[in-house]
């Protein structure tokens, strides 16, 4: 910063009759100015400014500081002026993660009006299956199902709960034993999502929640996968019963296509906390690309809603 403040002031000086009036646009006293000037003539070793009691002119070198001084001020105040406008105006790469199904299911029908309301962002979106760490990734945003405690990064709950739940289609149900309780899936080809590296036995481990109490149940079938519209495709097959997210299977729920297993038991692999969150990193003055795409996300999904589970049809016990 001083340096800059000093390659202003020598802009001044030549813009000046003397270095008095030099000095008073600045603050600074005849003596602090001629400082400042010998400091700088001693760092480059040459002399810039000829000085008489009356008059100043620049030398050769001077004449060539100036002029490159004057376009490098030009560029840093032209540079803090967008700045200043990103402060202002959403714009800008947005880098935003997510799941491939929420990705697919909530984003993707919501990006095209995004982008014609906020014309100057240019959006980078990224589906994985794996959380990706934000710093690390160069992520601005990432969108996640529930669990999304993040003590060093700022959260925000973009929508109530969807829980997850059990399904399976009419054809399966019909040439299995009834489900009643939760224990009765250990007669069943269970369809799982493979959790961090765990699951390698072909297990995995659901917790449910209802009439009978809290239980944890070792569930087994023949497929596992991490990506939800193998497992819907699968149950949709008649191949067993998933467990996923509600809105990744409604529209084949309220079409008859899916029905739903054990509607009185919350069941989850993982928490019972079913929201979707976008998390970012805490900023002091936070970019306004990222409050536009939480706002707009915030806004969309509450319009999207969720489906009415009343409606749909349930396997009979």
């Amino acid at each position: 910063m001083e340096t800059l403040e000093t390659m202003r002031l020598f802009v001044r000086i030549a813009q000046s009759e003397s270095l008095s009036a030099a000095g008073r646009a600045f603050g600074l006293s005849p003596a602090s100015v001629s400082r400042r000037v010998n400091a700088l003539e001693s760092q480059f070793g040459i002399r810039l400014i000829n000085r008489t009691s009356r008059r100043h002119a620049l030398t050769e070198a001077g004449q060539l500081y100036l002029d490159k001084a004057t376009c490098i001020l030009a560029d840093i105040d032209a540079l803090a002026g967008q700045l200043s406008e990103h402060q202002v105006r959403p714009r800008g790469l947005l880098h935003v993660h997510t799941r491939v199904a929420i990705g697919q299911r909530f984003l993707a029908p919501l990006l095209p009006e995004f982008l014609a309301r906020f014309p100057e962002i240019t959006l980078k979106l990224s589906l994985t299956e794996e959380a990706r760490d934000l710093v690390e990734n160069g992520i601005d945003i990432s969108i996640r199902l529930g669990n999304a405690a993040e003590p060093l990064l700022a959260i925000r709950k973009l929508t109530d709960a969807s829980e997850r739940i059990l399904f399976a289609s009419p054809d399966y149900l019909a040439r299995h034993p009834p489900l009643q309780a939760p224990e009765d899936l250990m007669q069943h080809n269970c369809l799982t999502w493979p959790l961090d590296g765990r699951h390698e036995d072909g297990h995995a481990l659901w917790q449910f929640r209802g009439p009978g109490g809290a239980r944890e149940l070792r569930i087994a079938g023949t497929l596992q996968a991490n990506n939800a519209e193998v497992l819907r495709e699968a149950a949709l097959a008649g191949l067993g019963i998933p467990l996923l997210p509600v809105w990744c299977v409604a529209a084949d729920l309220a079409a008859g296509r899916l029905l739903r297993v054990l509607p009185a038991w919350q069941t989850t692999p993982t928490t019972f906390d079913h929201c979707i969150y976008a998390v970012y990193q805490r900023h002091r003055h936070m970019p306004p690309k990222i409050r536009a795409f939480v706002d707009f996300l915030a806004q969309g999904l509450r319009a999207v809603g969720m489906a009415e589970p009343a409606k749909w049809p349930v396997a009979a016990e």
